[in-house]
């Protein structure tokens, strides 16, 4: 009998054999041992990307791997590298609410305000997830956050927020901050 019990995820947690595809499942992974292997050997897998335009920074930060992430930058990652749709890694690390992932990029030069092909910035995002509440107020703690861009649907952030019904409360601060101070 032929068991048809394994996942998707299952079968994506077997370590890759080609070094492109292992390393950007290393730093998917957390595998900061496999990554160190890898980089003696092929230090150009760097500028690797799967077929969305991920890097190997995008999916640590998405990840929430912080070790990695430091490793990357160490090594020359592109911290402003952008996937397809104009993702940044910050922006795949305020999707997935990894706030020590976002600190370390932001800490290292990452845009704060970067735009994706659809405008939307990091905040935006962070704004479009229900569980988000502290990346956002460390967003919006930023002295250079621009909290009032619109993305290509003519929303900001706080507009998102709003619909989520949830964290809307915390732009309120900042909105009256921004047109007293600007």
């Amino acid at each position: 009998m032929i068991d048809n019990s394994s996942s998707d995820d299952e079968t994506y947690d077997i370590e890759p054999d080609d070094e492109k595809s292992k390393f950007l499942w290393a730093c998917e992974k957390g595998k900061l041992d496999i990554l160190t292997e890898i980089f003696k050997r092929s230090p150009s897998v760097l500028s690797h990307r799967d077929e969305d335009g991920y890097s190997g920074l995008h999916r640590a930060s998405y990840e929430g791997n912080v070790e990695v992430i430091k490793f990357l930058i160490v090594k020359g990652a592109d911290i402003h590298a952008k996937t397809n749709d104009g993702w940044t890694p910050l922006h795949s690390a305020c999707r997935w609410n990894e706030i020590r992932a976002a600190v370390v990029l932001l800490d290292n030069g990452a845009d704060v305000n970067a735009k994706s092909n659809g405008l939307q910035t990091p905040l935006h995002l962070a704004a479009s997830c229900k569980e988000s509440r502290d990346i956002i107020v460390m967003l919006l703690s930023r002295e250079d956050i621009l909290p009032n861009l619109k993305n290509s649907m003519g929303e900001t952030a706080y507009e998102i927020a709003r619909r989520t019904d949830k964290y809307s409360y915390l732009f309120d601060s900042v909105s009256s901050c921004v047109s007293e101070y600007c």
